[in-house]
């Protein structure tokens, strides 16, 4: 992250540029800090990030790529995105890479909710249709609560079973 690592937009894009040219996956981490969010500038973070993160990156490419909306302020600190606010930033990540790229590539680009990820905020977070999976930290350390999180089933499937 920008904020907390002082990595810059363009060390970041070339990192993703690096991966990408030696065969491997990118997982792009994009988000914004508490005062960003407080002012309303979480769009305009996102689509910043995004831009210049994938900078360079194909459209062919994108297959290789996965962003995780990691809010700055919600790592680490047990504060979470509600899934509505999730939702809606990821929302806006998929309509600037359909800009980008096109609607395909942008339904088809795996984008994660990172950001204090619990076994309490997962089922929320994961009904969403926007968002795609969990980038987990904390939680992993824990087995229990770990094994919650991978092992959550959509509402579907759940009436399926």
């Amino acid at each position: 992250f920008l904020e907390l690592d002082l990595e810059t937009d363009e060390y970041i894009n070339a990192q993703c540029l690096k991966l990408i040219e030696n065969d491997m996956s990118v997982i792009l981490c994009i988000g914004e800090t508490e005062v960003e969010f407080e002012k309303d500038l979480v769009g305009s973070v996102c689509e910043i990030q995004l831009k210049k993160g994938l900078a360079g990156i194909s459209a062919e490419e994108m297959s290789r790529v996965v962003i995780a909306y990691e809010p700055v302020w919600a790592i680490g600190t047990g504060k979470v995105a509600t899934p509505e606010i999730a939702q809606t930033v990821h929302a806006i990540c998929r309509d600037i890479l359909s800009g980008m790229y096109g609607e395909e590539i942008a339904n088809n680009t795996r984008i994660l909710y990172g950001g204090s990820v619990s076994p309490e905020s997962v089922d929320g977070l994961l009904a969403q249709p926007d968002i795609d999976g969990a980038l987990v930290g904390g939680a992993s350390l824990s087995g229990e609560s770990f094994g919650r999180i991978i092992n959550f089933q959509t509402a579907e499937a759940l009436q399926a079973a």
